[in-house]
């Protein structure tokens, strides 16, 4: 009888730290590590560039298409005041002074 119970006893308490332990592998965070060499990383460095430049620059033609697109219905509509009007042309002074240049 003392057997029996000792033996159910040491189970018993085996079998929570077994289900544990399933599940801190299971939940174990892993990490890759990729070597690439300075030209894959100057490549890699350049595509994201790249792209997010151009993400950027959809962003940008997105807005101004709304812009435009809404100052056209308000014209349209008789809604368009002198301050608008004024605030969808573009700011020539930037253009004809210069100082705006290229990065390149």
């Amino acid at each position: 009888m003392k057997t029996l119970t000792c033996a159910t006893l040491l189970i018993a308490s085996m079998l929570p730290s077994i289900g544990h332990t399933a599940d801190a592998d299971s939940q174990m965070e892993r990490i890759t590590v990729t070597f690439r060499t300075p030209f894959e990383y100057a490549l890699y460095q350049y595509t994201t560039e790249t792209l997010q430049a151009f993400n950027q620059q959809v962003l940008m033609d997105i807005q101004i298409q709304a812009r435009l697109s809404s100052m056209q219905m308000a014209k349209e509509h008789g809604v368009m005041t002198n301050e608008l009007s004024k605030a969808s042309e573009p700011n020539k002074t930037l253009i004809s002074s210069k100082t705006l240049k290229s990065a390149e």
